[in-house]
């Protein structure tokens, strides 16, 4: 399902309340920053702090271990080293060519919309960091002929080859990878528990969650303005994702810049404002919310 909201509107997902759910039930809350981006957990039911803490630790540990694999800004991270490496071939793990083969699978799928590459792009706009400007169209022109001259080939299930000047940012996959694998590992803990009625991960507007018997109710809010434009039940096991051009830009002369680029121009996407997905998983969510704001 896809929702795409009037081009006036922007999209927050908010959590409402459960569908039928006992007001009365306990929830259990942590919240770290990973990804550049604040990480929230929520445990249901009837918990000890001693079991929540477990949980909230085994979350962690795994939030923490895919920071350091896919954090393009953490100089502790594999994404970063291969930013960092001259051409040539580049031993890395094995999950990370999982990562690079899906993220590679989702350029050819959105015909180049959704571009791995696009590194040197988002450090040329700057957009979020303290360096943002508006570039000249020889820049823009410059760094784009660098990405699509640029290279990566997989040679096997631990090495890469890279050519010309490459840098990745899946910033289009990250998050949602992330939210997929701490819930696969958070299901059987929370399923196996009688006591836990469910959990919730939400990062940064990457949901998916699990419940015993309903599904979640989420808001979508107008950050421009106050109140809801719309909500939405998300059933137990599926993810939801929103992208937009209200979490990271500048405005200058009336004109709103943003981090969302289109790859076929170079520049910010223009034409929509926000879009929500609603998938089986939370990869597909933030990687299809993304194409939706480019096309």
């Amino acid at each position: 399902m896809l929702y795409l909201p009037r081009k006036i509107s922007s999209v927050l997902l908010v959590i409402l309340f459960f569908i039928g759910c006992n007001h009365q039930e306990r929830i259990h809350s942590r919240q770290w920053l990973y990804f550049d981006t604040v990480i929230e957990v929520k445990l249901y039911g009837d918990i000890s702090d001693e079991q929540s803490g477990r949980i909230f630790e085994t979350a962690k540990s795994e939030f923490t271990r895919l920071d350091s694999l896919l954090n393009r800004y953490s100089s502790k991270s594999e994404i970063y080293r291969i930013n960092e490496s001259p051409p040539g071939s580049i031993r890395v793990s094995r999950e990370l060519i999982d990562i690079l083969k899906r993220s590679f699978r989702w350029r050819d799928i959105t015909d180049g919309l959704l571009e791995p590459k696009i590194g040197h792009l988002v450090e040329l706009w700057g957009i979020g960091s303290g360096t943002r400007k508006i570039p000249s169209h020889t820049e823009v022109d410059s760094v784009m002929k660098s990405i699509r001259e640029s290279r990566l080939n997989i040679i096997d299930d631990t090495s890469i080859a890279i050519t010309g000047d490459i840098s990745l940012d899946l910033g289009a996959f990250a998050k949602g990878y992330a939210v997929d694998m701490v819930y696969n590992i958070l299901l059987p803990i929370c399923s196996d528990a009688e006591n836990i009625n469910g959990f919730l991960i939400d990062a940064g507007r990457n949901i998916r969650g699990w419940h015993r018997h309903r599904g979640f109710r989420i808001g979508i809010t107008h950050p421009r303005e106050d109140g809801l434009i719309g909500q939405f039940v998300l059933p137990s096991g599926y993810a939801c994702a929103s992208a937009g051009d209200y979490e990271r830009y500048f405005i200058r002369d009336g004109i709103r810049y943003h981090h969302i680029f289109d790859t076929r121009t170079g520049y910010p996407a223009d034409g929509a404002v926000a879009s929500t997905v609603v998938a089986k998983s939370a990869l597909t969510a933030d990687a299809l919310s993304t194409t939706a704001i480019i096309m």
